[in-house]
């Protein structure tokens, strides 16, 4: 039987691990072919592992294609240069997720001015970037889901946050600049913590797996059925939205979906269901 996603080409940046990994394999196993877009082609540091090649290995174990190219966000160029490849290689662009993004350590006080530019250049222009480079071929299709990812920070104060509250400003204007053209787009973010590479890296020991004091987290599979959800959303069905994962599994998802994710998941995730 086919997938949700046969047949569709879907770029995600940052896909060399963590949620845009997991998403990308969600993707393949949904039928896609899925451009994996991020600067690493070889591991570096043991505690940060995943490649390019480690996650379109994984989209194609999953049953989609993939075709994993370097591409650094904060270059035009570079950006430029990966929507030809995709264009060369399969000749449309039906999905975009912009996930790629830092987080430089520090507070609004603190931060180093250029940890600041970077994170804006990354997290803001980079998506802008992307958009702006597959957006004429999306246009000439009249069709196309754009998926730029957020963060519950943007609800709080942070240098982070105020990145992903650029992002969700920029998506309800998209949104509504290109409903006529047959493009969705929308932001989504985790209800709060998924157990990432970077997740762990960033923990005390007494924090990581197998530590007592290890919060309880929901796994990555309600978030990748949100993304698979927008994907395959149009204008007339789901644009401009800023939501949670859990708003969009409650909201979209298939009966035994939702019933399943609040079996599986921590209250929090199931009472952001409905908030």
């Amino acid at each position: 039987m086919a997938g949700r996603l046969a047949g569709k080409v879907c770029i995600i940046t940052g896909a060399s691990r963590g949620l845009g990994q997991y998403c990308a394999v969600g993707y393949g196993r949904e039928g896609a072919k899925v451009v994996v877009a991020a600067r690493t082609e070889n591991v570096t540091d043991e505690r940060l592992p995943g490649t390019i090649y480690d996650t379109a290995r994984l989209v194609e174990e999953a049953g989609g294609e993939a075709l994993p190219l370097v591409c650094n966000v904060a270059d035009m160029e570079s950006v430029e240069q990966m929507v030809e490849q995709v264009l060369a290689k399969w000749g449309r662009i039906d999905v975009l997720m912009t996930n790629a993004a830092v987080q430089p350590a520090g507070f609004i006080s603190t931060i180093k001015p250029k940890s600041w530019e970077l994170e804006f250049n990354i997290n803001v222009h980079g998506p802008f970037r992307c958009i702006r480079a597959a957006l004429p071929t999306m246009q000439a299709q009249k069709s196309g889901s754009i998926i730029n990812i957020s963060s519950i920070a943007a609800t709080g104060g942070s240098h982070y946050g105020a990145t992903k509250r650029a992002i969700e400003s920029m998506t309800i204007g998209l949104a509504r600049e290109l409903k006529d053209q047959g493009i969705a787009v929308n932001a989504m973010k985790p209800v709060g913590a998924i157990e990432t590479p970077g997740l762990l890296f960033g923990r005390p020991q007494s924090q990581r797996p197998g530590g007592q004091a290890r919060p309880e987290l929901p796994k990555p599979d309600s978030y990748v059925e949100a993304a698979v959800i927008l994907a395959a959303a149009t204008p007339d069905a789901i644009t401009g939205q800023v939501l949670n994962d859990a708003q969009i599994v409650e909201r979209y998802a298939a009966p035994e979906l939702k019933d399943r994710f609040r079996a599986e998941n921590p209250q929090n995730w199931v009472a952001a269901m409905t908030a």
